[in-house]
């Protein structure tokens, strides 16, 4: 073998790399599902990314708030905590509505196709509306317990003074 030469593959073997005419070549159904699962794996991780973290500041806010000589603005840590609750709710709808979207597959193979398309439809509109209803109340969450925290910082008692 020589230097620069590409190596070519054995002849029982198929090449590491095909290349593929789109215009000629469809994606086989298997790579088409190993699209999907990989979509679908990034869709759940940023879900439950999502839920994990407003969760775990309602949590951290409610558990561990301090004490305040003078508070201000106390209304915006109830609209985060209110927000977050909204934001976890909605993320839990949003998953509860996946699983009925593919649970609705079901009908297909029971003859019933039209009435698994109707209910994917019906499931998908809702699903977007409840994501949407997650990622706008998680974002008044965090922006509510930023505010609350920056315009409260310094009325914080500290221990032993």
């Amino acid at each position: 073998m020589s230097q620069g030469v590409p190596h070519e593959p054995a002849a029982d073997k198929e090449p590491l790399f095909e290349k593929q005419n789109t215009a000629t070549k469809r994606q086989t159904i298997e790579s088409l599902q190993k699209d999907i699962e990989t979509g679908n794996s990034y869709r759940m991780e940023g879900l439950k990314l999502m839920l994990t973290l407003a969760t775990g500041l309602l949590a951290f806010t409610v558990t561990f708030r301090p004490t305040l000589a003078n508070v201000t603005d106390e209304w915006l840590i109830y609209w985060s905590w209110c927000s977050l609750g909204i934001s976890v709710v909605c993320g839990i709808g949003v998953m509860l509505c996946w699983e009925r979207f593919y649970l609705s597959y079901r009908l297909d193979w029971h003859d019933r196709p039209q009435e698994g398309k109707t209910k994917r439809k019906w499931l998908t509109w809702l699903r977007r509306v409840l994501l949407v209803l997650q990622f706008v109340a998680f974002s008044y969450g965090v922006i509510g317990v930023a505010l609350f925290a920056a315009l409260n910082f310094h009325n914080v008692v500290r221990p032993g003074r």
